[in-house]
């Protein structure tokens, strides 16, 4: 029998689903937390010079993971730098101008050095190529089986990579790995051995019976949803959203917590929540994605960002009348004008939307033109007409020929204005389709037109040749 599989056992005060009795601890309408305000989760700098990258974030990918994990811990991370854990990947499906030559390690290098490589391919946004490099980093003598929290770091980031390369059914695949991340292999207790003083003691003995987690955060939420995929069960995600929940409500309140550490945890419930939704939503389920939403609280006010995410998903369910009132009488702010315009295509209002889109394109203060020329764009593809006189077959195709046009010329200028996103290379793509015979070719132009846009990190150079439906 593999020694993983032995060492894997379920925890008996942890159940796989969350009890259809009770009340969720993600949808909560008591929260202990709403007293206090939510904060904006750290962020790094990710603005360095490329003779900056040095590999360290590598070893911070989680600012709560226990710290000075002992090298005796006895957990041994073999099973994840297995040759067969990992598939083979191909560039072939990338567009020439865009492919990327995979990196190879160089005999003799220093561990720091390859890691600061692989957070330059990141910072450069080669997802593809760093999936690669990372496995290659995993699978190699460079890395101990003792070295839990590298190891993690590095899982996490060939995972994250094969999902915004679109390679989520290997990711799927390949997080199965992990196993059951809510066994006790994956849990230790930091108390004691983090003890130096009496006050240390004393702050240790609050919860030295409570179990800590050695997988980051990031890690154990992507794994969440990957691993339904790979089994094929779609519940499975949101039982292990509402598993890990009951964890961080328990984090929250335990004692001896330090603010800074307490505000974190809250960030952590109030974004489970919206993936418990976003998840029901990937199933199908509409009606229990409305309730949850409705019952959904986030402590203290919410931001704009967290409204507007809220709208979009009223909106994706369905619920007009509720997404118009998220912002309620507050209309001023940047977040709230871009609903209008939403829900006047989500209603089948298209004139109205590209009067709303115009508007706000017109506003030189905001920093979201391409956003917005590109939904721009796609309401004049659906009106269909210019005026009342175009009653013909034929001048009913002019007018949408017409159309289309302006919609090209519209998104061809946010390329030569260097945006680049998933959406916008898409919607270009299905213009140049509907425009012209000889699409194929224009696709091959905008590829190129692509490759030479300076990079910036915000997006995906390795784009397949899907996004621009090749």
């Amino acid at each position: 029998m593999d020694p993983l599989t032995a060492a894997h056992h379920r925890n008996a005060s942890r159940s796989s689903r969350p009890r259809s009795s009770t009340r969720g601890p993600l949808d909560a309408l008591d929260d202990p937390l709403s007293a206090s305000t939510l904060p904006t989760s750290p962020t790094k700098d990710k603005s360095m010079a490329p003779n900056t990258f040095t590999g360290a974030s590598f070893h911070e990918l989680d600012p709560l993971a226990p710290d000075d994990l002992p090298e005796t811990l006895g957990k041994d991370l073999s099973f994840l730098l297995r040759h067969n854990v990992f598939h083979t990947l191909s560039h072939l499906d990338i567009p020439p101008p865009l492919r990327s030559e995979f990196l190879i390690l160089n005999p003799g290098e220093p561990l720091s050095s390859s890691l600061a490589i692989l957070e330059k391919l990141l910072s450069e946004g080669r997802f593809l190529v760093a999936a690669h490099f990372s496995a290659s980093i995993l699978t190699s003598s460079l890395i101990s089986s003792t070295d839990i929290r590298l190891i993690f770091s590095l899982f996490y980031t060939r995972l994250a990579c094969l999902e915004l390369s679109g390679n989520t059914v290997f990711a799927s695949q390949e997080s199965k790995t992990l196993e059951d991340l809510s066994s006790a292999f994956y849990y230790i207790d930091v108390g004691p051995a983090r003890a130096d003083n009496d006050n240390d003691l004393e702050h240790e003995h609050a919860h030295e019976h409570e179990p800590r987690h050695i997988v980051p955060w990031p890690l154990r939420v992507l794994a969440v949803r990957l691993q339904s995929i790979g089994f094929g069960d779609s519940r499975r995600g949101i039982g292990g959203l509402y598993e890990i929940g009951i964890e961080v409500r328990r984090e929250i309140m335990r004692k001896g917590i330090s603010e800074t550490e307490r505000d974190v945890w809250k960030q952590r419930l109030a974004d489970l929540g919206i993936s418990s939704i976003n998840a029901l939503i990937e199933m199908g389920d509409f009606d229990a994605a409305r309730r949850s939403l409705g019952n959904l609280r986030v402590p203290g006010p919410e931001a704009e960002l967290t409204k507007l995410r809220k709208a979009l998903l009223l909106l994706r369910v369905g619920d007009l009348d509720a997404a118009s009132q998220v912002f309620g009488d507050a209309n001023e702010t940047k977040e709230a004008a871009l609903l209008k315009p939403l829900i006047s295509m989500s209603d089948g209002r298209y004139s109205d939307a590209v009067a709303e889109w115009r508007a706000l394109g017109d506003d030189r203060t905001r920093t979201d033109g391409a956003l917005v020329a590109q939904n721009l764009a796609v309401c004049l593809l659906y009106t269909g007409q210019l005026d009342e006189v175009f009653t013909t077959g034929v001048l009913v195709w002019l007018a949408q020929l017409i159309l289309s046009l302006q919609a090209r010329q519209l998104l061809e200028a946010q390329f030569s204005a260097n945006h680049s996103f998933g959406s916008l290379v898409f919607n270009l793509s299905t213009i140049y389709e509907l425009c012209s015979d000889n699409a194929g070719y224009l696709k091959g132009q905008l590829a190129e037109t692509i490759a030479k846009q300076p990079v910036t990190g915000q997006t995906n150079l390795d784009r397949p040749n899907s996004d621009l439906k090749l």
